[in-house]
């Protein structure tokens, strides 16, 4: 007796039901989860790198992940604090594991009845199964370009213009596209598999790992101090994985230095071996092997001695200039401003007393833009010059500096912030204290930062390759003309959330009143992700500090 149509449809999906829980029972087998691996827990921090990756691959079966000894080359002079080769077989077996399950797994997701049907809801479950074993988008594609991903559903995004479609749809399988995934924005290396009815291809399922659950993996995993460090470098040598994200898609031998591209070419053209360059003012030594599934190298490395920086001195130089000349102007205004405040006696003065003491104020320094007189209740009672006069009578009782100086009541340089006239600005005050100690009010100038400091480092810096940048240590840029940042909240503005190592430098200045240190950011001019270093130091008014920045490219 036939099935009838409605019996027919319940077959078919138990059929595919089976198999969704066919995937299942790999994945438990083949991915199991760190913490039960031995990779998370503190008491495994101190086991050796083999030891450790054990459980990983195959319940009750042992991993070989050695390096042998006469693989390698005799020219490694470095002596590491960990088995080193170990650790770098461990990790290279880590990511041939990783992708080739994910490359089987689609495997048996596009041979099987469900997505061959090129059904959605019926192709979705076993994508499902993929998406919770490995972090990342996973898809189905059609052949217009058009696809479907099992959180959104279909997408209305087409793939047609990726670089791997027509490979794809010509029948050849993708085994680590690097991509920002259209669907999430995330930084991905896609592996993908056509479908086939017949000779027909009829779609393609594909999964982009995100690289940032994938490096977090294998640094969980290596458990690496803070003077080694690892990566991972496809064919071309642009950067695959790297625990400072903004590194990855770099390319070094585009972005880094005469030594770091040599090594690079070294690692393209050799399976395994030792090599060394120089970066961010150091000497780096490594060990690097092939993954064999796609021909990536995995690197593993320890941060040696300092090298010589041919532009550090210089760089340095023009920062301590810098410093002292702002410096210097800083405290001269705040000298005539005491020197001011001082001839009040103590007292609100006389309307045209407070004027003819703003105007000369105003005449003698080009970068102030108002002279205030501010009273106990916070209202503007004078103010030069004569184009702001209608703002008097008016209060700024609502401004964190009128706060801070009915608090303190000492001389103070206010944080940066935007003035109602539309640019980023900073109030040098003094207090009017007469000789009982009582406060009568303050005196305000309000200094346009970004012109000042602009026009007092175009000399040390014009026609230079040193870019000065200016940052208060809560965050905030009083001044970066070359990458566009004055104004904004280093730690807080969307514009920074993808540089990790500009992040981690704004951390260690804000932090330290003088230091060194390196960073990756958006070259404006290019486009490109650049490599540059950084020196900074401190001026001090009152309670106000400046951290003076000088940054360049060290190749």
């Amino acid at each position: 007796m036939k099935n009838s149509p409605k019996q027919h449809k319940k077959v078919r999906k138990n059929k595919h039901l089976n198999f969704s829980v066919f995937l299942l029972l790999i994945f438990c087998f083949q991915w199991i989860p760190l913490s039960h691996a031995g990779f998370s827990s503190t008491e495994n921090n101190n086991k050796a790198p083999t030891d450790i990756f054990r459980g990983f691959f195959a319940p009750g079966k042992e991993v070989d992940t050695t390096v042998h000894a006469d693989q390698w080359p005799d020219n490694d002079p470095m002596t590491y604090d960990i088995d080193a080769r170990a650790a770098l077989g461990t990790a290279s077996t880590l990511i041939d594991r990783y992708l080739q399950h994910a490359l089987t797994s689609l495997r048996l997701i596009a041979g099987s009845p469900a997505t061959r049907s090129g059904i959605w809801p019926e192709i979705r479950p076993g994508l499902i199964t993929l998406q919770n074993a490995i972090p990342g988008a996973v898809l189905y594609i059609e052949p217009d370009g058009g696809y479907y991903s099992v959180d959104a559903g279909y997408t209305g995004l087409n793939l047609s213009d990726r670089d791997y479609f027509n490979s794809l749809f010509n029948g050849e399988e993708i085994h680590g596209s690097l991509i920002y995934s259209r669907s999430t924005g995330k930084q991905s290396v896609l592996m993908a598999v056509p479908v086939f009815e017949g000779e027909e291809i009829t779609g393609a399922v594909a999964i982009s790992i995100f690289l940032d659950e994938f490096q977090q993996l294998i640094s969980n995993a290596l458990n690496l101090d803070d003077d080694y460090l690892w990566y991972v470098l496809d064919e071309e040598g642009t950067t695959v994985l790297h625990p400072r994200s903004d590194f990855v898609f770099m390319n070094p031998t585009a972005e880094g230095s005469p030594s770091l591209r040599h090594a690079v070419e070294t690692m393209k053209t050799r399976s395994h071996g030792y090599t060394s360059y120089i970066f961010a003012g150091r000497n780096t030594h490594i060990l690097f092997t092939q993954v064999p599934f796609n021909n990536w190298r995995v690197v593993l490395g320890k941060i040696g001695e300092r090298s010589d920086d041919h532009y550090l001195p210089e760089a340095s130089e023009i920062l301590e200039n810098l410093r002292e000349t702002l410096a210097e102007e800083l405290h001269r205004m705040d000298r005539q401003l005491d020197d001011a405040v001082t001839s009040f006696n103590g007292q609100i003065p006389p309307e045209h007393v407070a004027r003819d003491t703003f105007r000369r104020l105003y005449q003698d320094n080009p970068y102030i833009v108002t002279c205030a007189l501010i009273d106990t209740d916070g209202v503007l009672v004078y103010v030069e010059p004569s184009e702001f006069h209608p703002s008097e009578g008016e209060h700024i009782r609502d401004q964190e500096n009128y706060f801070i100086m009915q608090k303190n009541r000492t001389p103070m340089l206010s944080n940066s912030f935007l003035a109602v006239e539309g640019f980023d600005a900073v109030s040098l005050q003094h207090p009017i204290i007469d000789d009982n100690g009582e406060f009568h009010g303050s005196v305000s100038l309000l200094i346009r930062s970004d012109v000042m400091i602009e026009e007092l480092a175009t000399p040390y810096v014009a026609e230079t390759m040193y870019e000065p940048w200016i940052m208060e240590p809560e965050g905030r840029i009083i001044f970066d003309k070359a990458f566009e940042g004055t104004g904004r909240m280093l730690f807080l503005d969307y514009r920074y959330e993808g540089f990790q190592s500009l992040l981690e430098l704004g951390g260690a200045i804000a932090e330290s009143t003088s230091g060194t240190g390196d960073y990756v950011y958006q070259d404006p001019e290019s486009d490109q992700r650049m490599v540059r270093m950084a020196v900074w130091d401190t001026i001090r008014l009152h309670d106000a500090r400046w951290r003076v920045v000088i940054s360049y490219a060290p190749y």
